[in-house]
């Protein structure tokens, strides 16, 4: 999270039509990307990797492909037919070209901002789709023009040397020294470029030039120049032979970050004898961050035809009036291929002497030949059988786009979107890769996605949704050529929206229609979080008073901070109270402003159920400055099953969920690559979130607090709104900010909120009220005046608390039926309140007839009121006369268990200290007591073991087969776990979390340091009796070997801890029994705790054993 926030205004835009308009892209005359398809022809993708002849053996296409009629070979690159050189001797040859990345342009603003020519952001293969016609495909122009001795000879063309640089890209997070606000479209020419140059380091570039024609007449450089800080800079050229004989080009204005062309004259003195130079840039700024870096250089200069000794070559022939030009190229023989490349899409084969060839031209434009000596073949991999489907937008409401390796766990949850419980909507699952193929050619990148979802809302239709199933690493030092196994959003911050903001006549910053990400990795994943979207939609946590809960939670690192943004958050409160949920707030704040983090526990809220979490301050992708942990951090405890909250984060990084961060059993806590938190949350199966809001990246406090403030308003208190979907209500805050508020930080927060989860979840909202009352709890009987029992009173207080579980509906009226039963009769009271957003208080006063038997509470008895729930509508309480008329006071709340559970945990049946050294495959004996009744129920102990002793691995949860866990109740209030552990030589540390039936955990985890030495301990056994005691306690020790003693001190204390006694026993060489006594005469009754110390005749402790004991007095 940032505090700076400047407002800039800056010239942007993105073609309204920029999925309908593709120049240069599309077939010409198609609105759509795929109308070159012929949905009823076989197709086979070739990639092309490399710029050149290519060759397809017959024998390298599938056996179902025909090739009977090769005359019917068609070859498409980029919604275009391709001229095939040849389809004979059984092989198909064509000219082809990696992919230049020109569809690039489609995701920058402007369109036109994208000046690097030779970089690709997502893919380098060349897509081209061979298929079998109705009509002759097109083939190669082949020009074989007699030779014109009358022509005079051209001998140079323009050479255009150039080197591309892809260390870095320019606008990159990696530094700390970095643009202020990144969009998610592409800026500012962003694109790979050379090293950074910092504050008076100077850029060297050698280079030599080859076999220069025209002593350089009209030669020339161009460089592309990116900015990498903030400042306004000049940048001197300097050109020259070698470092010392420079002269001064000019200057070179560059400002921020932005990309600069500039382009200057290279003259005869520039270079030596061997046609070596080199030029030198340098940043005149003062700014002591000033940097800036190179992408490109290029070089046109004449230059003899001349092959050059190369395999193949391009060569540039400089506009003329001809209609032919004839040349002869040094180098070449009569295996050489030669081709005019003008057109890549029509490639014209140049037949004729080598010698002397003779080539077409067009007056007026450059040609460019090709000459080679060498066909690549294309690899077995590279060629892969395609099925086009036919796509009706009608026939789907609910999109899926996926991955080839999720698309069980996808159809698994369009199966459930299909459904009459998951919504009866019309869902079709796409696999991404079929998308590339079908709207971008073949081309891997979010462009694709973009064509896909204008087609699908071309009908007109936008009550509709987009759900992402699979991840996207869009960090560009991480991004994978070819975009493999992922569903790509747009950008780094990356943004979801993007993908179908601007269509189908939406605004350019708005989504089209709600979208939402899993970033799933594995099937089950997907399975995992379909299971707690059916638990959610389905409610099967059986009422809906939980999501009435939200906490707020804000950091800060500092005092002002802390206040600011707990302000900020309790400016929120009255539309959760208010408005339509009738919520309550439970606020969590960062106690001191510090830059460190605190630790923060809301494991009970969690637990319990709460509808929405809202955190506000700082962050990183693995932790928040008030740190409530990963879902899956086993100190927490965590264990929400069935309510699963709405998170929405603000802070830096928490919402980075496309970074590569995939590690779901990182090292440290800390580890690079551990998965986000907010993933964390979402993926965990029966726990965590069913949903989440947050920044890809960094967040700003102004938009982020509009934004919130927005999504509330929405979600609680807009009553076009309030019953929409997450993803609904998203798009209609996006509309309302975009639309009020036009600055660039506002719209980029939009564009980077990034909702994790299904977008067409209903989240934190009932339909209904749903009025409660608790026999536990809603009832309670009082007596006239604190200082009177309930028997000396004249009169009786009866006090109703009611909730309201479900909606809150203004002006509702609430008819409340309140019966006395008395053995003299009963009395029966009634009223109506007003409706209330959580919970109200009636009290009703009647005469003490002291004959009370019972009371009951009926709400809506006539069932006027549609609720969610009628079965919770009435409470009713015995009362046993005897029982309370001594009391002022009396319900069921003090029989309620509120209290924890006991635990206690040993090692070989004793107590271990913190990193005490025992011998290998300890038995553990947890026990579990509570003031309730308890089952041999695993459930209700987790055990976990980390493998080191400190944060360089993590907990892993240790599972029960039934071999190594024997489950014993002894007693039924009572619960003993005994556990066989195969732990070897090593230091590890122990956590186990307990909780009760009702739920109540452990007032305190137990966690515990240890080490395990294989060295053999003693095999001595300790057995003290009678427990409990009385009269006396005696110690018996036993041993299967001699062990050589020197002596045993025994400790006893008290329950307060107090040492009470303190002996020690001298001894020579142990037989195999051994026994003392000690007589608590001067003790009371209560728990007492011993320790029983071995020491051998070094003194040295060999063994020590605790336990506790019962005196009875």
């Amino acid at each position: 999270m940032h505090y700076t926030y400047k407002l800039l205004i800056r010239s942007i835009w993105l073609a309204a039509a920029l999925l309908f308009q593709q120049t240069g892209l599309a077939q010409s005359g198609a609105g759509y990307t795929n109308q070159w398809i012929a949905y009823d022809q076989p197709y086979i993708k070739i990639g092309v990797t490399a710029k050149g002849l290519h060759r397809v053996p017959f024998s390298s296409l599938p056996k179902t492909f025909p090739t009977d009629k090769p005359e019917k070979l068609q070859l498409w690159h980029r919604g275009k037919e391709v001229a095939i050189i040849s389809t004979t001797n059984n092989e198909i040859v064509f000219y082809g070209v990696p992919n230049d990345g020109s569809s690039d342009s489609l995701l920058y603003r402007p369109m036109s901002s994208r000046l690097n020519p030779y970089f690709s952001m997502y893919s380098d293969e060349g897509s081209y789709f061979l298929t079998v016609g109705d009509v002759a495909g097109s083939r190669a122009k082949v020009v074989d023009q007699a030779v014109d001795s009358k022509l005079g000879l051209q001998t140079i063309h323009k050479e255009l040397q150039t080197k591309v640089f892809n260390e870095e890209y320019s606008l990159s997070t990696k530094s700390a020294v970095k643009k202020e606000l990144i969009n998610s479209y592409f800026e500012l020419a962003a694109s790979k470029t050379g090293p950074m140059m910092k504050k008076d380091c100077v850029l060297i570039q050698n280079f030599e030039l080859r076999h220069v024609a025209d002593k350089l007449a009209k030669a020339s450089v161009k460089l592309l120049i990116h900015g990498r800080y903030s400042n306004e800079r000049k940048i001197e050229v300097r050109l020259g032979r070698n470092t010392k004989s420079l002269r001064l080009v000019g200057a070179i204005s560059n400002s921020g970050f932005a990309a600069t062309e500039y382009t200057f004259e290279l003259k005869p003195g520039d270079v030596g004898e061997d046609n070596k130079g080199v030029f030198v840039l340098k940043s005149t700024s003062i700014e002591k961050f000033d940097r800036f870096s190179l992408a490109y250089y290029s070089i046109q200069y004449s230059q003899d035809l001349e092959l050059d000794g190369k395999a193949s070559k391009e060569f540039r022939l400089v506009p003329g009036t001809a209609n032919w030009t004839k040349v002869q190229i040094k180098g070449v023989s009569s295996q050489t291929t030669f081709l005019d490349i003008s057109d890549n899409d029509n490639p014209v084969v140049i037949k004729g002497s080598y010698q002397n060839l003779m080539i077409p031209r067009f007056p007026g434009k450059m040609s460019t030949l090709l000459a080679t000596k060498e066909i690549n073949n294309i690899a077995p991999e590279k060629i892969r059988e395609v099925t086009f489907k036919r796509l009706e937008p009608k026939e789907a409401n609910y999109f899926i786009i996926t991955t080839n390796n999720l698309l069980s766990g996808a159809e698994e949850y369009a199966k459930y979107r299909a459904s009459a419980s998951g919504g009866s909507f019309k869902p079709m699952v796409a696999d991404v890769v079929d998308i590339y193929n079908q709207f971008n050619y073949g081309e891997p990148s979010p462009v694709a996605i973009r064509q896909f979802m204008a087609y699908m809302l071309g009908d007109g239709g936008k009550d509709k949704y987009l759900f992402l199933i699979g991840k996207s690493i869009t960090y560009n030092e991480k991004i994978l050529r070819e975009l493999p196994d992922q569903v790509p959003s747009i950008g780094y911050p990356a943004s979801d929206i993007l993908l179908v903001a601007g269509l189908a006549g939406a605004n350019q910053d708005v989504p089209a229609i709600p979208v939402g990400r899993l970033s799933g990795l594995t099937n089950q994943h997907v399975l995992d979080y379909l299971q707690k979207v059916k638990d959610y939609e389905q409610n099967t946590a059986g009422d809906y008073g939980w999501r009435k809960k939200i906490l707020h939670l804000n950091g800060g690192k500092s005092t002002e901070e802390v206040t600011q943004l707990k302000g900020l958050l309790q400016a929120l409160e009255p539309m959760v109270n208010d408005g339509v949920i009738g919520g309550t707030v439970k606020p969590y704040v960062k106690r001191q402003g510090i830059m460190e983090t605190e630790p923060v526990n809301i494991t009970a809220d969690v637990n319990e159920g709460v509808g929405l979490m809202t955190y506000f301050g700082h962050g990183a992708t693995y932790i928040t400055d008030l740190d409530f942990g990963y879902i899956t951090d086993a100190p927490r405890g965590y264990n929400n099953i069935y309510r699963y909250p709405m998170m929405y984060f603000n802070g830096c990084g928490v919402g980075d969920i496309f970074s590569a961060r995939f590690n779901f059993k990182p090292k440290t806590p800390i580890s690079s690559d551990r998965v986000p938190l907010s993933l964390d949350w979402l993926l965990a199966p029966n726990r965590g979130t069913v949903a989440v809001i947050a920044n890809s990246f960094e967040s700003f406090v102004g938009p982020s607090s509009k934004y919130l403030e927005k999504l509330y308003h929405n979600m609680f208190v807009n009553p076009a709104t309030t019953d929409l979907s997450i993803g609904k209500i998203q798009q209609a805050l996006v509309q309302e900010i975009v639309t009020n508020f036009k600055d660039e930080f506002s719209v980029a927060n939009v564009h980077q909120s990034v909702l994790q989860g299904d977008p067409a979840l209903r989240l934190v909202t009932v339909d209904k009220p749903d009025y409660d009352v608790d026999p536990d709890q809603s009832i309670s009987i009082s007596s006239q005046s604190p200082d009177q029992t309930i028997g000396n009173s004249n009169s009786l207080k009866i006090n109703i608390s009611i909730s309201n579980q479900g909606r809150f509906v203004g002006g509702q009226s609430v008819p409340v039926r309140l019966t006395y039963f008395g053995k003299k009769g009963n009395v029966v009271k009634e009223q109506v309140l007003k409706s209330f957003p959580s919970q109200t208080k009636w009290q009703v006063t009647l005469l003490n007839s002291k004959d009370i038997q019972r009371i009951r509470c009926e709400l809506d008895s006539k069932r006027t009121i549609a609720e969610l729930n009628e079965d919770n509508n009435t409470a009713e309480i015995e009362i046993d006369w005897n029982l309370v008329k001594d009391k002022t006071t009396f319900s069921y709340e003090n029989v309620k268990d509120n209290i924890p559970p006991l635990l206690d945990v040993t090692f070989n049946d004793r107590l271990l200290q913190k990193d005490e050294v025992i011998g290998s495959n300890p038995i553990i004996n947890i026990a579990l007591n509570d003031d309730r009744q308890l089952f041999p129920d695993t459930s209700f102990i987790d055990v976990f073991i980390k493998k080191c002793g400190d944060d360089d691995c993590d907990f892993e949860k240790v599972a029960y087969p039934a071999s190594d866990i024997v489950m014993d109740a002894a007693g039924s209030r009572i619960l003993t776990l005994r556990l066989k552990s195969e732990l070897g030589k090593g230091i590890y540390e122990i956590l186990v979390n307990a909780r009760d039936r009702a739920g109540n955990a452990s007032s305190e985890p137990y966690r515990l340091r240890f080490e395990i030495n294989e060295k053999e301990e003693p095999d001595i056994e300790l057995v003290v009796s009678p427990n409990p005691a009385s009269s006396y306690l005696r110690f018996e020790l036993k041993s299967v070997k001699k062990v050589d003693l020197k002596s045993i001190r025994y400790l006893i204390y008290n329950s307060q801890g107090i040492l009470v006694e303190d002996k020690s026993i001298e001894s020579s060489v142990l037989s195999l029994k051994k026994d003392w006594y000690w007589y608590p005469d001067r003790q009371t009754a209560g728990l007492y705790s011993y320790k029983v110390i071995l020491y051998d005749q070094e003194n040295a402790p060999i063994k020590t054993q605790t336990g506790k004991v019962v005196i009875l007095k």
